[in-house]
């Protein structure tokens, strides 16, 4: 082991433009919003290649910016799960799946 190596943070905040790269995901990190989502504040989009995969988009100005995209509640970071637990219907749809699965 090097006497230069840093340590790593052991409470490294959550970076989605990281996870981008990383996954080399299709998600899109920004969006511009359009008329029809007027007064909303998040996006929840669903795909289905390669398995269900989910992502939550909220808006800051007039984009939606990425929050984060996962395939199972467990797999989401803090501020997704904060708000998947905002909106119970949504919260519901997780927990009916894993009760299925």
């Amino acid at each position: 082991m090097s006497k230069n190596a840093q340590p790593k943070p052991t409470n490294q905040a959550f970076d989605i433009r990281a996870k981008l790269r990383s996954s080399k995901s299709h998600w899109s990190y920004l969006y511009a919003s359009q008329p029809h989502q007027d007064g909303f504040n998040y996006q929840f989009n669903t795909t289905f290649i390669d398995g269900v995969e989910f992502a939550i988009y909220e808006r800051i100005d007039n984009y939606f910016v990425l929050v984060d995209f996962f395939k199972s509640y467990d797999e989401a970071c803090d501020d997704a799960k904060k708000i998947i637990d905002a909106y119970p219907d949504i919260k519901k749809m997780f927990e009916a799946k894993q009760a299925t699965y």
